[in-house]
């Protein structure tokens, strides 16, 4: 993210936007009633009875609503228009931006926080978007699923009975046919407009092996790569869960967020069986060891950064400011996202402690 302009007095920033790491900052710099300009595209009726045409101009939204859409590469603000051209535009009206990759946007705030700035200034530090696709197989049972820096998502159960040994071995081998045939069409109907980083093949025993031997011999899918192929206790969700904490996949791509993130996960947990006075939890907990200067490293979900109220976005920014003082830590995980999502479940907010406070 490139800072064009600069007027923190004024409350604004201009902003050039040059990664899909950058939408994802601002959206969770951009809040609600804040004043987002950029040039757009508007429909506008010159003549009664036509259906108009669409114009080129710059407009102010009073924010509303945000959506990132990281596959399509844009963020999407939605708001009332403020200020625009009054021959083309009816102030109080609602338009949307669609934020991409290259566009210029200013931004106009009340007043800026410390943790937005520093999310602006720090938002190079991880690569860019890292997709990979992961086939969690066991006999008869497949989930597919495409993980993010950003989000988990689930493409595809697929169930098959296989009949047990006791059957004739043409029956079986009848049966992973068409097992893996259904797998890899799901693969052609899903991620042919995607490009993909690392495709993972993962599960118990050797179905995993059998199906990574079919998808080469009977696929087409010379756009992915590379193939890790690795053990995992289930062909299920935890199975692909398991695997994002594995140490061969976090040695592939050190800075690719979502193995880091997926290893501070891990690290909390530990400390949770070997030493809980370490960990804070919640808002609570982790102002007061914030206060003290206790917090090694607090981690905390995107959606407290978003549509919580002014009192308690007060509080986040007095615990981050903390932290900040006494050399610690910051780390804001994504919670559409597997680590994100286990965060959520571990209350949200968590401080990594130095000592006991």
């Amino acid at each position: 993210m490139k800072i064009l302009e600069k007027d923190l007095k004024e409350g604004r920033l201009t902003l050039k936007v040059e990664s899909l790491n950058d939408l994802w900052t601002l959206y969770n710099v951009i809040s609600k009633n804040d004043h987002v300009t950029t040039v757009t595209r508007r429909r506008v009726i010159l003549k009664e009875g036509t259906s108009g045409e669409r114009k080129t101009m710059r407009l102010t939204l009073d924010v509303e609503e945000l959506a990132f859409h990281e596959f399509s590469n844009r963020l999407r603000i939605k708001g009332k228009i403020f200020e625009g051209p009054d021959d083309y535009v009816s102030h109080g009206s609602y338009h949307t931006f669609n934020i991409e990759i290259n566009n210029i946007v200013e931004i106009k705030k009340t007043r800026w926080l410390s943790h937005e700035l520093d999310l602006i200034k720090n938002s190079y530090q991880f690569e860019e978007n890292f997709i990979i696709l992961i086939i969690a197989i066991e006999t008869g049972l497949a989930t597919i699923a495409l993980i993010t820096n950003f989000s988990y998502n689930h493409v595809a159960t697929v169930k098959k009975n296989i009949p047990g040994k006791r059957y004739h071995q043409s029956d079986r081998n009848k049966s992973y046919k068409e097992f893996f045939e259904a797998i890899k069409k799901i693969l052609e109907e899903n991620l042919k407009n995607t490009t993909i980083n690392l495709l993972v093949i993962c599960g118990p025993g050797s179905v995993r092996i059998h199906l990574e031997q079919y998808l080469k011999e009977h696929g087409n899918f010379s756009h992915l790569a590379p193939l890790e192929n690795l053990n995992a206790t289930s062909g299920t969700k935890s199975g692909i869960l398991e695997v994002l904490k594995s140490p061969k996949l976090k040695r592939l791509k050190k800075k690719v967020k979502i193995f880091q993130d997926s290893e501070k996960i891990e690290k909390i947990l530990a400390l949770f069986n070997k030493d809980p006075d370490l960990i804070a939890i919640g808002t609570n907990e982790v102002l007061s060891a914030s206060e003290k200067g206790a917090i090694e490293e607090v981690l905390l979900v995107d959606e407290l950064l978003r549509g919580i109220s002014k009192k308690n976005k007060k509080i986040i920014e007095v615990i981050l400011t903390n932290v900040k003082k006494h050399g610690g830590k910051i780390n804001i995980m994504s919670s559409n996202n597997a680590p994100g999502q286990r965060l959520k479940d571990l209350g949200s907010l968590v401080g990594i402690l130095r000592y006991k406070p």
